[in-house]
């Protein structure tokens, strides 16, 4: 049995009596919805097309949202509805990113996630959802696509009908008759024109719309339809998780850079103590990130006590778990020993939980289809290279107070010149690197990097001095070179990395 919705927009007349029956059968807060309804424009005066599109959650066969939320707060029920537990839910907000339509939202008196679930208590009774009854002209039809003899069955074999983003992969269960491609497809529609009753939220998302509908003015391109109704959208991730990529990019490189220039110059048993608190104290701030961007913080340990072993959120944390463990173990050992421990037999698990650690985070971002510039390929790769860069780095700002011969100095330095070439050909390539049948949409939004709002910080900031300017100091014949190419290129690692989670975001995706 597989429930799901035919949307017949021959007969919706784009009243939102839809919307009002779902707030108020479900209690949705006030600024978030379930379902609603888009309004886009197209054509120019006099020839203009008002068009209606009905968007809410696609009841996914392969539901994004499930295999991306840590502690299967989501599930699919036996008649094909996907439900949400709101007792076990996190308030990561990981299952927003995951899915491709904008379907949930936060709900901040409760700290967790919402979504439609086809009103499953009503269903239970036998009854409609409340937003097929209510709708005036019988636009909305709820069926069981399973079932050969169903109306929306029917609808499906009599009529070619559409669905949202089959390119994503997950097999939407609404399906669209006679919808306008504009109200389905965010990449045909610009919202930067203004609103029908207001004026439309500022921010990135508004200066990512502005950037491509001058960009598109510039190359003498027609508009693109006019977006002119909406419901406003929030940046999900913010800081918080630029916070935690860096620190996590640290806590990977510090200890195994540190460990293998000591042991190439043979002087594994003399690391000492301070690379593993270095990374354990980066990989401690990174945790505690993790946790307060949490809307329920006090249920993070059902991360770890109800895994859902499908979500690298959850199989990550074990990860940095395991990685905390190692260098606690170090710790302990270098202070409570009179040996100390032995870093040739430390060396397999630290270098490799420590790069588990950086890169991990790739296939969580390969989880969050709602965010094609995260779903990058070989992020994985790049995620590692700047945990090596990351690494490097803090040690050349520490190197002059560190008890290190020149020999292991000119190493130190090597690897990180290494690491900036490497972080340099991947930041230049990342254009080409696009997700497959992800594309076009991936083009869009790697552009905001290289062309729109975030360019000054992706270039200038990331670039310039996270690279160029390191690599000048670090060829300079000056005293304080090598610290100060450390500072700048964290300084500029975090700026790169900054433009990467928000840019992601910018674009509209429903």
């Amino acid at each position: 049995m597989q429930l799901g919705f035919v949307i017949d927009h021959t007969q919706c007349i784009g009243c939102h009596a839809c919307t009002v029956a779902c707030k108020s059968e479900n209690d949705v807060p006030l600024g978030d919805f379930r379902t609603w309804v888009k309004y886009t424009e197209d054509g120019e005066f006099p020839d203009v097309r008002r068009s209606f599109a009905v968007l809410r959650c696609n009841q996914c066969t392969d539901a994004p949202c499930m295999d991306i939320c840590p502690v299967t707060a989501l599930d699919k029920l036996d008649n094909g509805i996907v439900d949400l537990d709101k007792d076990l839910c996190i308030g990561c907000k990981a299952c927003m990113h995951g899915c491709p339509y904008d379907a949930l939202y936060l709900n901040e008196q409760t700290g967790t996630a919402e979504k439609c679930h086809f009103c499953a208590h009503r269903v239970e009774v036998g009854l409609a959802p409340a937003c097929a009854v209510v709708c005036p002209t019988e636009a909305i039809i709820p069926g069981d696509f399973d079932d050969h003899e169903s109306v929306v069955s029917r609808m499906t074999r009599e009529f070619d009908l559409s669905v949202r983003k089959e390119e994503a992969g997950t097999k939407p269960n609404v399906r669209y008759r006679n919808v306008s491609k504009s109200g389905i497809e965010p990449g045909l529609t610009n919202k930067s024109g203004g609103y029908i009753w207001s004026n439309p939220q500022g921010g990135a998302q508004m200066d990512a719309q502005a950037f491509e509908a001058a960009e598109r003015k510039a190359q003498g391109k027609p508009d693109l339809a006019r977006t002119t109704y909406d419901v406003p959208r929030k940046t999900l991730w913010g800081s918080k998780i630029t916070d935690y990529l860096f620190t996590k990019s640290m806590a990977g490189g510090i200890f195994p850079v540190a460990l293998a220039v000591h042991l190439m110059h043979g002087k594994g048993a003399e690391i000492g103590v301070m690379p593993a608190i270095a990374s354990f104290i980066a990989l401690s701030i990174c945790l505690l990130l993790l946790i307060f961007d949490l809307k329920r913080p006090e249920r993070f340990f059902t991360i770890l006590t109800r895994p859902n072993w499908k979500s690298w959120l959850a199989k990550g944390s074990y990860v940095i778990l395991a990685y905390h463990i190692l260098l606690t173990a170090w710790i302990g050992w270098s202070l409570f020993s009179s040996e100390g421990p032995s870093a040739t037999a430390f060396a397999g698990p630290i270098v490799f939980f420590g790069g588990f650690t950086a890169c991990y985070t790739a296939w969580l971002f390969g989880q969050a289809k709602g965010r094609v510039l995260w779903m990058r390929r070989h992020l994985w790769i790049h995620l590692i290279i700047q945990a090596g860069l990351a690494g490097s780095a803090f040690l050349a700002v520490v190197a002059p107070l560190a008890d290190w011969d020149a020999p292991m100095v000119s190493t130190l330095t090597s690897f990180f010149i290494g690491f900036l070439a490497l972080h340099l050909g991947f930041t230049l390539i990342e254009d080409k690197l696009a997700p497959k049948n992800r594309e076009r949409e991936y083009e869009r939004v790697s552009r905001l990097l290289t062309h729109g709002p975030f360019r000054k910080q992706h270039w200038v900031g990331g670039v310039a001095l996270g690279i160029v300017l390191p690599v000048a100091l670090l060829i300079t014949p000056i005293s304080a070179g090598l610290p100060l190419a450390g500072l700048c290129a964290l300084g500029g690692l975090r700026m790169i990395e900054d433009a990467f989670v928000k840019a992601a975001q910018a674009l509209p995706i429903s």
